[in-house]
Order: C-alpha cells, then structure tokens, then sequence
C-alpha cells in the first residue's frame, strides 16, 4: 500500500470561457505518478493546484502529508523558474549548504546532467535544453519529499534525455522521492510512472496504474493517451482473421505479428518504420477494405505488394491482460499463507525495503532506501532500528548476521562493509573507493561461510567477489565483467553451502556456481536443461531441506530449486497485490520456512509461509 498524498474532491478551476478544469476527483499516492495529456488538457493547472501555486475555484485539493525533516514538496515548473543572478553552481549551493558533503554532492548532480563547463554561467546565457537541466538538477539537491515537475525535459536533445531520466530514478530510489510529472509523451509515462491520470479539456477521463491503462483502455481514445494501439473490436478483429480473447479490444504493437504469407487476401500497400514500431496500410482484397496496423517487426521491413498473414500473440496478450505472466506448466510453491507489512514510515515517507536478513530468534534485518536498518520481530513489529553512518549520497543494499554476532552491512555507495554490534553501534569499517584487493567500488552482498570467512559482491567498473578472513583479512579475488560463463553483470545474491558459492548474476539473467576458492563449476539449472530466470536480485539457502530460492526482480516472483537447478517451483509475478511482487530485491528465509520478500516497488515485506 503506498502513502495518499493528495486528494482532489470535486476541483474545478475557471478558465477564459470554458474551465481549465472541470468536476477532477482523485487520489495521488507516494510513487512515480503521470499526469498525461495533450496540449491545453489541464495539466499544468493541475500542477499549479497541488503546489499551491493557484486554489482552485469550486473543490478542494487535500494534501494528505507532511515532512518535518525535509521540504515538503519542490516545484519544477514550465518555464524552468531559475534564479537569473546566480550562477550555475550557485543554484546548488543554496540548496546544499547545509550538507556536509556539499561540493561533492553538488559536482555530482552537474556531471549527471552535463552541466559542469557551465558551473559560473548566468541562465540568461543558457540554451533552453541547458536551463532545463538546471532546473531538474537544482530539485534534486532540493531533497524534497515530492517532486512536482512539469514537463521537465521537454527541450532536452532526446538522444540524450534517456541518461537524465536514470539520473532521476536514481534519486527517488535513494532518498525515498515521489514524483508527480506532466507530460504528453507516452514513452516518458510508460518507462518512468507507477500511475498516470489522462486528462482532456480539462476533464479526467481515466487515471490507475500504467499497466492496466496501457493494456486495458476503455476506450480507443484512451489507447492513444499511452502510445499507438490497435482497435480491434471482436467484429472487426473477425475481418481480419484475427482471433483475440474478448476482454480487450486494445492491442498494442508488441502484441501483433504481421508475415509475409504466400496465399493471403491481405495485401501491404505501404510500410513506414520509427524506430521500433511499424505502421503498415494493408488491403483486404475479398472485402476491398484498407486499415492501418501497429506492430513491432521482428525481422526486415515491409514492402508494398507483400502478401501477409496478422495474427496476435495470445500467450502474450493473455499474460499481459493478467498483469503478469504464469506459466501454469511449471511446477508452483506451495505458499499456505500470505502476510504482508509496510515498511515503517519516515514522516510522511514509506521508504522501500531492499536487503533483508534472518537475525536471531528469526528477527529481520532490512535494510530500506531511508538509509535505515530495521530491525523487525517475526511477525513484523519494529523492534529497533539505526541509520547508516552516511547515506546521503546512497543506501546500502546487503546484509548479514555474523556468527560472531555481528550485523555486516554492504554500504554499496561508500565502497565499504560496516560493522554493527546488535542495538547499531559501529564496531569497525572494511575496505574503501578502489580496484585494488581489498577495496570496492560498489559493494552489494556479503555473505559468510562455516569457517566465518566472508564474500563480499560487487558491481561498477570490477564485477567480482572478494573473499576475507573474518577479522578483514584478503583472502583471494575471482570474477570479471562480461557475459561468459564465470563473468559476472552485477552480482547481487551470494549463498554459501557445503563449499560452494550461489550467486545471483542479476544482468546476466542466471546464477551461477564457484567453490570458495573462487574457481568457475557451472551456471545452476545447465544441466537439467536450463533454469529460466529474470534479473535474480538476490538468493537464499533453506539449509534443512538444501533448496535455494531466489528472487526474480525482473519477473516479480521467487523461484525454487535444487543444488543442482532443477525447478521445484515458482511464486508470483509482477503486481500490486497479494498474488506477486513489484521489483522484489532481496529475501530471506527463517528456521520456520518462512521466506521474507522485499517487495521494493510496493513499500512492502511479503511473508510466505511454505
């Protein structure tokens, strides 16, 4: 359940002749939210509504929290709103000049945005692409509960506007950051936004996840809020011999297949390619009819006078409309409880749970994008809990209880493991910023084996694993960056068992085997005939039965296997429910069999009771 920050009841806002807005009820909660529309929809007032910056004429717009430890909201509006007496950098520096790590941070935000040969320029002597860059930069050192921008990158050369939206996903992941965004580019509502509300002239036609409203539009006009569709009522589908479940008659171009057929009374007339999507005219020549598709080719261009078969992926389409796929061939867990808890909150802020750990007397450890870690009793209740020693310029994401005791914390974005007694002081610190044999650049996982020596993952420019005494001595270095097999792409899970290491090779989509002396055995499932598997985030050993599980961030599910990778079974799928998860992180498994999921994207720990 994510946190209600405003509540629009009724709201009406005058216009010159016709309202800008007219009779708008909804909730906005914590998340990415889109507020998508064409030119002159209303997007913009309703921006100005939820920043105070106008109050609307009939209605109320509620906010539902507050933020004492941080400004509440930051506003990015159109026309970018800088300070034209102030530098560049100075319009960080007034933002940051509270932080300790004020430069760093500030140098940070200007190379993330291309903006570091302009640090002692005015705006007025700024190109517009530049001065929107600024804007979005000097929100970010805002630090804000909520960011509200309005249409923020909008003149940005869009070959490069990919690399400014990681930029602003990195920080609403770290610093527990909504947004709300207005926009007309449906390519920005799909790949950035949770939520979205589709205005037009003013009216609030539809508003609901992305995912429901891209695949499941009431309406044709609807489609075409989210990007390109096919409007196939079930009769029309007909003509085309094209069959279709009837839940929808959306159905998006990755969802059609259009082929050259040698007999077809289906006839292309002319094909244009953009990119990724193809629009083609074809004839129906037995009906004399002309329609244009949307499709994604697979292989070459059309041309006209190819003869073609359509058909739609049904398997596809099926999955999609379900949000989330089952492949009910595959074996599933046996799941006899679902239980769920919110992660605690910060003000108005729930941050989301990343690495979790069993502590004794089956606690939880969790560590959250608040920079926190939590620790939970067995049923959820926070028991205690301390933030890292640093963690404005990132949050950690691995931990592990120590045989000795001790609570080990991957701090990924200070290259180090922190050491913590039980109530989270600080004992001692390992590593620092480096390539070299006992330094990271991004450490993500640790775990330790029964002779309490320690392995530690990490990513960035070395992907590796680095082995240690328990008192921090380096023991050896194994693993590269690369696609083959004994390379990694982030490793980000790590188990030991019985003299072999587990690990979660996100990227590269597998896990893979070592001994714990660092030699390559085998990529887990190759030979029981493969072990599909989307992003594992993080893996976890059930040393009664000898079963791994692992977490797939990119299929929203757990998977378990045996030692040898053979599938025993599979939970979940992506949602926002009780029946998946939404880019789950890490897990966990307790001497109850109890599996805790960090159910990132839904601000939840999901409890499976097995």
């Amino acid at each position: 359940m994510s946190a209600l920050l405003w509540k629009l009841d009724d709201v009406t806002l005058h216009g010159k002749g016709t309202p800008r807005l007219s009779d708008v009820s909804c909730e906005i909660h914590s998340g990415v939210t889109a507020v998508v529309g064409y030119s002159g929809a209303g997007k913009t007032s309703l921006l100005n509504l939820l920043v105070g910056f106008e109050r609307p004429h009939q209605g109320a717009v509620q906010p539902c929290w507050s933020a004492a430890d941080r400004l509440p909201v930051y506003w990015v509006p159109q026309q970018d709103g800088l300070w034209p007496h102030l530098t560049v950098a100075e319009h960080l520096q007034v933002l940051l000049a509270a932080e300790p790590a004020a430069a760093q941070r500030s140098e940070n935000l200007l190379g993330a945005f291309d903006l570091l040969d302009k640090s002692g320029t005015v705006p007025d002597l700024l190109s517009q692409g530049e001065r929107a860059r600024l804007s979005v930069a000097r929100a970010l050192a805002g630090s804000a509960g909520v960011l509200v921008m309005d249409e923020p990158l909008v003149h940005v050369d869009p070959a490069r506007s990919g690399r400014y939206w990681r930029a602003i996903r990195d920080h609403l992941n770290d610093s527990g950051t909504s947004l709300v965004v207005a926009t007309h580019s449906p390519e920005t509502v799909l790949r950035q936004a949770d939520r979205a509300l589709c205005l037009k002239q003013g009216r609030l036609l539809a508003h609901g996840s992305v995912h429901e409203l891209y695949y499941q539009p009431k309406t044709a006009e609807l489609a075409e809020f989210l990007g390109a569709a096919n409007w196939l009522p079930t009769n029309e589908a007909q003509q085309w011999s094209l069959d279709k479940p009837d839940e929808t008659a959306c159905v998006r171009p990755e969802q059609i297949q259009i082929e050259p057929a040698d007999t077809s009374p289906f006839v292309v007339q002319s094909a244009k390619f953009a990119g990724s999507i193809e629009e083609v005219e074809v004839l129906n020549e037995d009906k004399q009819q002309m329609r244009t598709f949307y499709h994604r080719p697979a292989a070459g261009r059309l041309v006209p006078g190819t003869r073609v078969m359509l058909r739609i992926c049904l398997l596809i389409l099926a999955c999609f409309l379900s949000l989330g796929c089952d492949e009910t061939t595959e074996p599933q867990l046996a799941v006899s409880e679902v239980n769920s808890w919110i992660t605690p909150p910060m003000g108005a802020l729930i941050p989301r749970p990343r690495g979790l750990a069993i502590g004794d007397n089956d606690e939880v450890l969790c560590l959250d994008n608040g920079g926190r870690l939590l620790v939970l009793d067995e049923t959820g209740n926070l028991l205690r809990q301390w933030e890292m020693p640093d963690h404005e310029v990132g949050k950690p994401e691995g931990v592990c209880l120590l045989k000795d005791g001790r609570i080990a914390v991957a701090d990924t974005h200070y290259h180090r493991v922190v050491f913590f007694d039980e109530i989270g002081n600080v004992l001692e610190y390992l590593g620092g910023e480096g390539r070299a044999d006992g330094e990271f650049l991004f450490p993500v996982a640790i775990c330790q084996d029964d002779a309490e020596h320690l392995y530690v993952c990490e990513y960035g420019g070395d992907h590796r694993v680095q082995k240690f005494t328990s008192s921090g001595e380096h023991l050896l270095t194994f693993g590269t960056f690369g696609t083959v097999v004994g390379q990694f792409q982030r490793p980000s899970g790590i188990v030991w068992h019985d003299g072999r290491l587990y690990i979660a090779d996100a990227i590269n989509s597998r896990v893979q085997v070592f001994t714990d002396n660092g030699k390559f055995v085998e990529v887990l499932g190759d030979q029981t005939g493969g072990l599909s598997l989307e992003y594992p985030y993080d893996i976890a050993l059930d040393r009664e039965s000898g079963a791994l599980f692992i977490v797939e961030y990119g299929a929203g599910r757990v998977t378990k296997t045996d030692l040898s990778g053979k599938l025993l079974g599979r939970y979940g799928r992506t949602s926002r429910g009780d029946d998946g998860f939404c880019k789950p992180w890490g897990l966990a498994i307790d001497s109850q069999q109890r599996l805790r999921i960090a159910d990132t994207e839904n601000h939840r720990i999901v409890e499976l009771k097995l």
